[in-house]
């Protein structure tokens, strides 16, 4: 049976990548003055959160590079880019197989303690909460950049 946590880990991942999938590649770069940040922004900082909640406390297994903390992180934003992030297709294949890591989860790992809180989360579990919370609101301001282009353009 799959694990609550993992389920919802999945469920969120899958609306992320239903709604970059139907955005045209054209628009995931556009920057309207209402939004402080890309839709290309906003799928890269949810893959980069996710590798820093899930796979690097307490079980390092991170794979992203170093860099995409500088183009995704919180308070991060593209007009201060100054190298070429990677692709709206690199994103959606790392995105993919991010979300196969979250089915490999073991059930167990949801209940290990850190000591020290990571992010004042005290078990894994809450920092895959988090995740799943993160995710989901960043997959609405997504889906919303998207209408609101569209309806510009």
């Amino acid at each position: 049976m799959n694990h609550p946590i993992r389920f919802q880990l999945d469920m969120a991942r899958s609306w992320s990548l239903d709604v970059a999938e139907s955005c045209p590649i054209e628009l995931v770069d556009v920057q309207l003055q209402e939004f402080s940040n890309t839709i290309r922004w906003q799928l890269g900082h949810i893959l980069t959160v996710a590798e820093r909640m899930l796979f690097q406390v307490p079980f390092p297994s991170g794979s992203l590079p170093s860099s995409f903390t500088g183009w995704f992180d919180s308070g991060s934003k593209p007009s201060d880019w100054i190298d070429t992030p990677p692709t709206w297709i690199e994103l959606i294949m790392l995105l993919k197989i991010q979300q196969e890591r979250f089915r490999a989860i073991p059930t167990e790992q949801f209940d290990v303690r850190l000591d020290p809180p990571f992010f004042g989360f005290a078990t894994y579990g809450e920092c895959a909460g988090f995740v799943i919370v993160h995710e989901s609101f960043h997959a609405g301001k997504m889906d919303e950049m998207l209408r609101v282009v569209n309806q510009r353009l």
